[in-house]
């Protein structure tokens, strides 16, 4: 850190800068006598905080500049080092100026320079910052690095956090370590909402805060009323807006710090204590309900430069698919503002810090009617699984065959070679199915029908006797075959039972010659 040397004359303090430049002022403190004339004071000065340190420390009454350091006769400070803001990169953050926050990028670098660090946190990496973004960071911050953080916020720096659903979502995340001496402490809730409006997802919770007379979805999400009062100012020192935007929402009966709609998509809550305090929370028909998601934290020194602290519990809040959704860009703007100290700020007594826990307890009435079954134990699972294997348990080893084959000599039995056993092979038995009884029907049965074959009765004469004549092939049966063919031909009125078989011919031609005779 540069020293500047300052010699204190009678009527007048030389300051000798790095650049050569020899500054003449006339500190009010000398005619208090709190320094003696000539004395050589030396103290130390930050880059971007010179001229400032000597204006506060000596409060000056008269400083002479070059003349081209001036512009309209109006006090202009010098600032040789400009600004920057910084994006951190050096946890693996998901959200960064090349993926997720380029148009929160583009945002910022009208009117700032934006930096992206890679490297590890160092006093030298923040010098010149005026704000830090970290946004869900996958590794640990060092013990260092965190003294380091520390130290710039007290400092006057301002830090915004990030953080997705979840909350701390990678196990090597210790973002809490570093949020929670300020009163912060980010949970592992997700915010989902509890009906249906305009987005699919239930973790895409739309908080609308609307014209009473309008139906709203999400209902006292805003604690801080200055940032509804706050949204339509740029991000720029800018703010003659915001009488006209209060005349406007007065004239039209609407509550101005109640008249905006964002969307928290894929956010966790958080838990806020004094001295930090609340600026948004989930609202009353999100679950949980009304818990803290965005907080903040503001250091108690007085002057121009006082450390901020913003955690929000969405980095997806700001991203590039959700920054132009409702009213987000406005509320980036507003938070940027108040990060950056342009006019404006919040009053902590009404950022609410009395949130409860909110915590599931199971229904132990209905639990204690319930079967109650036994819990066992189980042992822990290793991390490596191939410690589970045994291969002293089961196997097979060659070790004990030659104790096998004394056995035979010691109990006089013949060795032999083992023989082929036959194998006895058990028929098989069908399957079994069970038995089956058909259901007996309510309904009427089917009539009872003699039973006749159609085929005798509609069959042809020559066709019934070609079906005998090839049934009775053999000479044995032609008393038989004489007497079926007497049916066929429908002489069985004309006979007398016990005929013998030349009688049943000579009928037979009797009928032929009749049939016959004119």
């Amino acid at each position: 850190m540069p020293t500047a040397a300052t010699t204190v004359p009678k009527l007048a303090t030389w300051a000798t800068c790095e650049d050569g430049t020899r500054w003449p002022v006339r500190p009010r403190c000398l005619a208090d006598g709190i320094f003696p004339e000539g004395q050589n004071l030396t103290f130390l000065t930050s880059d971007s905080l010179k001229f400032k340190i000597i204006r506060f420390r000596f409060q000056f009454q008269k400083r002479v500049r070059p003349a081209h350091w001036w512009a309209d006769n109006e006090w202009k400070e010098r600032t040789p080092w400009v600004q920057m803001i910084i994006f951190d990169l050096s946890k693996r953050e998901t959200h960064h100026p090349n993926a997720n926050f380029m148009s929160l990028c583009r945002r910022l670098r009208s009117f700032t320079k934006v930096h992206v660090n890679k490297e590890r946190i160092s006093p030298g990496r923040l010098e010149n910052c005026q704000l830090l973004i970290v946004a869900s960071p996958q590794t640990q911050f060092e013990a260092e690095e965190i003294g380091f953080i520390k130290y710039y916020i007290d400092g006057g720096g301002s830090l915004a956090i990030f953080t997705s659903e979840g909350g701390l979502q990678s196990p090597e995340s210790n973002l809490n370590e570093l949020t929670r001496d300020y009163g912060i402490i980010i949970d592992s809730t997700t915010v989902v909402r509890a009906a249906y409006h305009k987005y699919m997802h239930p973790k895409q919770a739309s908080m609308i805060l609307l014209d009473f007379r309008k139906s709203a979805l999400i209902q006292n999400g805003i604690v801080q009323p200055e940032i509804g009062l706050e949204k339509i100012t740029p991000l720029t020192n800018a703010n003659r807006r915001r009488q006209q935007q209060q005349n406007t929402t007065q004239d039209a009966g609407i509550d101005p710090s109640m008249s905006l709609s964002f969307v928290y998509p894929n956010g966790t809550t958080l838990s806020v204590q004094s001295p930090a305090y609340t600026l948004l929370t989930s609202g009353s028909t999100s679950y949980p309900v009304d818990c803290p998601i965005a907080a903040a934290w503001e250091s108690t020194n007085v002057g121009d430069k006082q450390g901020r602290i913003l955690v929000l519990g969405s980095s997806n809040i700001f991203a590039d698919d959700w920054m132009d959704k409702e009213e987000n860009s406005q509320l980036c703007d507003v938070l940027l503002r108040y990060l950056l100290g342009q006019n404006v700020s919040f009053d902590p007594s009404m950022g609410r810090s009395d949130f409860e826990m909110k915590e599931c307890v199971p229904d132990i009435s209905s639990l204690s009617a319930l079967v109650k079954p036994c819990l066992q134990e189980n042992d822990p699972l290793p991390q490596d699984y191939r410690s589970l294997l045994c291969d002293d348990l089961f196997g097979l080893h060659n070790d004990h065959v030659p104790d096998v084959i004394d056995l035979y000599r010691q109990f006089n039995v013949p060795y032999e070679s083992l023989s082929l056993v036959e194998p006895d092979f058990a028929c098989p038995y069908p399957p079994l199915r069970m038995a089956t009884h058909q259901p007996r029907m309510l309904d009427h049965p089917p009539p009872a029908l003699e039973l006749f074959d159609l085929d005798e009765c509609f069959m042809d004469v020559r066709v019934r006797l070609a079906r005998l004549t090839e049934q009775f092939s053999d000479s044995s049966n032609l008393d038989h075959y004489l007497q079926e063919a007497r049916g066929i031909l429908g002489l069985d009125a004309n006979t007398v039972d016990g005929e013998s078989p030349k009688q049943i011919l000579r009928t037979i031609a009797i009928t032929i010659l009749s049939a016959r005779v004119p």
